[in-house]
């Protein structure tokens, strides 16, 4: 039987043009996690889900030439795939972390969200807030953060991003991207250079 991961790349090979990008992201947003452990004390399972979310999070574009509302059609390509290592379950918030990476954080319009369980709505938040800003920090998907680094306390959660060159649209983007992190942090989330 195939593990999570084959399933994830196997639908990830028939929709992303470019894997790299992805690949780079879900690097940065384990960075991320693991740098959080501390304050999230989420289980393995959850960098599980959060790794398939970020390699699947562009998967939309294969829908929507012009990337208007990629996010939602990468959310509803998680949703439709048949999955053997997924529950249902799962499969909804692997859907809502990769639906959550651009625009607008959850909102209380949006149904999906709001019919889960509080537990797992916070699951989203913390996972999809992590995913947003490791997306915003590969923002023109040529690797300019190499690798990142998280100091967190009770006051403040500092993302620190070693570039490669000048970063400043992905200093623009975290800015830009931290909300949904902060919301569930319930502090400020800032970037620094390593």
């Amino acid at each position: 039987m195939a593990s999570l991961s084959q399933e994830v790349l196997a639908l990830r090979a028939r929709y992303d043009e470019e894997p790299g990008h992805s690949d780079h992201v879900a690097k940065l947003a384990l960075e991320i996690f693991d740098g959080l452990k501390s304050w999230h004390r989420l289980e393995a399972r959850s960098r599980e889900l959060l790794h398939a979310a970020a390699l699947l999070h562009d998967i939309g574009w294969a829908m929507t030439p012009d990337g208007k509302g990629h996010h939602k059609w990468s959310a509803r390509l998680i949703r439709d795939q048949t999955w053997k290592n997924l529950s249902k379950e799962e499969v909804a918030v692997v859907a809502l972390i990769a639906r959550y990476h651009r625009k607008a954080p959850p909102k209380p319009e949006h149904e999906d969200f709001q019919a889960l369980p509080p537990p797992t709505k916070k699951l989203v938040m913390i996972l999809g807030g992590i995913l947003r800003i490791a997306d915003g920090l590969d923002r023109t998907h040529t690797g300019r953060v190499e690798r990142t680094e998280v100091k967190a306390t009770d006051e403040v959660f500092t993302v620190q991003v070693k570039p490669r060159g000048a970063w400043d649209a992905e200093r623009a983007t975290f800015e830009m991207k931290r909300d949904m992190l902060q919301l569930a942090a319930e502090r400020p989330v800032e970037c620094e250079p390593l």
